[in-house]
């Protein structure tokens, strides 16, 4: 079952084109499955077994997660990555046990994605000083990138100076490898410039375009740091973090009239379904200031 296991990771590489840590998240997911039916069952797990597993199985670690108090999210998340693994069996015809097609995933509350509003949204990024000279120069820079242009934190952070010097476009490789093309604001790339010019190491052609003290690629804990800094500074939401600020360009370019395909272009949204829920937060939004501003309310 061990080179099984990893050659299907090495296939979800080579063929789903997933990132490292989604591999780290989906090798964690298929261990703790895999440990717990080695003691729920009393015996080291096989082929024999695998194919074996009844839906009991399978309900009972859904129960031993619930009782660890793991998120419905989480579980639903390590639900997706059983079935996975369990559907490569298939294909490659090695275990045929199509049990799983009768369990239930937990069902998931909807949630809107939190974003922050445009005066909020103002008010962070002037509250970006440059006291600390080239590091603040370079929040400011990443942060307006990610509002700017709706970018992932991982997809900035791995941005080399020469992709973005002099440029009014870029082109972003996202999740499954899929490229997009992103336009740059005039205020983006000013605010990326004037952190260019402050550079504070020579510049290469793979330099690292944001860059921690040492002058290494800034490690996203650093850049999540200095947002959860800022935002206490500001009195805002716990939710603003680096992904909210992804957040908010979409649901200011839908408040803006932005149309959905276009968005979903500009954000790198496989699926259209995953854009609209930014009409729905949208929608939330609008409510909450009807309610909160007219006189009969």
């Amino acid at each position: 079952m061990h080179s099984i296991f990893f050659e299907w990771l090495q296939w979800l590489q080579k063929e789903k084109r997933l990132s490292e840590n989604t591999l780290k998240a989906y090798q964690k997911d298929l261990d703790g499955f895999f440990f717990f039916l080695q003691n729920h069952l009393g015996e080291e797990i096989s082929i024999k077994i695998i194919e074996s597993l009844k839906a009991q199985d399978f309900r009972a670690w859904l129960a031993f997660l619930s009782q660890k108090k793991m998120a419905k999210t989480s579980i639903a998340r390590s639900m997706s990555v059983i079935r996975s693994f369990f559907k490569y069996l298939d294909q490659q015809n090695i275990v045929h046990n199509t049990v799983l097609k009768n369990i239930k995933s937990p069902k998931l509350p909807f949630s809107l994605p939190k974003s922050l509003s445009q005066t909020q949204m103002k008010d962070f990024l002037n509250a970006v000083t440059e006291d600390n000279g080239w590091t603040d120069l370079r929040n400011k820079a990443l942060f307006i990138l990610l509002y700017g242009a709706g970018l992932r934190i991982s997809e900035a952070l791995s941005l080399n100076c020469s992709t973005v010097r002099n440029k009014d476009t870029l082109v972003i490789k996202g999740k499954g490898g899929k490229e997009r093309l992103v336009p740059l604001l005039s205020s983006v790339q000013k605010s990326l410039q004037e952190y260019l010019n402050g550079f504070p190491f020579s510049i290469e052609e793979d330099t690292p375009l944001f860059i921690g003290i040492k002058g290494q690629r800034l490690n996203i804990s650093v850049a999540e740091k200095e947002v959860r800094d800022l935002r206490r500074s500001l009195n805002l939401p716990e939710t603003v973090t680096p992904h909210a600020l992804r957040h908010s360009f979409a649901t200011h370019l839908l408040e803006g009239n932005g149309d959905l395909r276009t968005i979903q272009e500009l954000l790198g949204h496989a699926s259209l379904s995953t854009t609209q829920r930014y009409t729905h937060a949208s929608r939330a939004r609008l409510k909450e200031v009807y309610q909160s501003t007219h006189p009969r309310a």
